[in-house]
């Protein structure tokens, strides 16, 4: 009852047993599949990979495992929020989170982890979603608390974001790896600011949202854009060479959920 995530040239599985990463991450895409499915074919093949693979996650040991099947618990209860044990599993990794945060955080780090690197949003996300959802107020203060510390800790000059760079991360009590800067951190960073202004009310988050999303379309710190006009596609990331022109999946996917979520903002025509 475990997603493999590797998978070689001629079809051989590299691993029996995938990432708790790989696993969340496919958990999260499952929940809104059962939402979103096209079909009702598509839906009911999401519904019982989604029951066959949710109660693993219980044992999981990483704070980012835990964000990412939350944001899909969280989907997966809008079309069935009777359901008692996605309930309680939602609660068990919601206040593991949230225990971790109250564990590791100091008045100058307000994170679960000794190292911010990728996704970071994420968490806070997933704090956002499950305290609305289970109206306990200490979730939500813990992450936009928390939130609000990651904004600042990438904002670069000029006020752009500039998301945390991958050689070297930002490990508590050092300084900020500039580079390279990933999209997957600018889209979980627009899905949570979205999600504190629809908890809180208020617009600044959505000023922010669009500030971390603007990083997409050159307002960074190379002032390159990483939107690819005449593919459709997102490269991969900024390095301290320049762009990098790779232009792969989980970029151009980050980029058009980053894309749509802020798009849903508008009023339908």
């Amino acid at each position: 009852r475990r997603f493999r995530n590797f998978m070689s040239y001629d079809r051989r599985w590299l691993e029996d047993i995938g990432s708790e990463d790989s696993h969340a991450r496919a958990l999260w895409g499952l929940g809104y599949a059962v939402v979103l499915g096209p079909t009702t074919s598509v839906r009911a093949a999401a519904v019982n990979l989604y029951e066959m693979a949710l109660e693993e996650t219980v044992g999981f040991d990483f704070p980012r495992s835990w964000a990412f099947t939350l944001v899909g618990v969280h989907a997966y209860l809008r079309r069935f929020s009777g359901d008692s044990e996605a309930r309680r599993i939602r609660e068990t990794l919601a206040l593991k989170l949230f225990d971790k945060f109250e564990e590791n955080s100091g008045d100058d780090w307000p994170w679960p982890e000794n190292c911010l690197t990728y996704a970071n949003g994420k968490l806070p996300h997933a704090l956002l979603l499950s305290g609305q959802s289970m109206q306990r107020g200490d979730l939500i203060e813990t992450g936009l608390r928390s939130l609000e510390w990651l904004l600042q800790a990438q904002t670069g000059r000029d006020g752009v974001f500039s998301p945390i760079g991958n050689r070297g991360w930002f490990k508590r009590g050092g300084q900020k790896s500039s580079f390279d800067q990933q999209p997957i951190e600018a889209h979980a960073l627009v899905d949570a600011c979205l999600e504190a202004r629809n908890v809180t009310g208020d617009e600044r988050w959505v000023r922010e949202a669009r500030r971390c999303f603007n990083w997409f379309l050159g307002k960074n710190d190379l002032e390159e854009p990483l939107y690819d006009y005449q593919t459709g596609g997102c490269r991969d990331g900024l390095s301290a060479e320049g762009v990098n022109q790779n232009e792969g999946a989980e970029s151009t996917l980050a980029w058009l959920l980053s894309l749509l979520a802020l798009k849903s903002l508008q009023p339908a025509p």
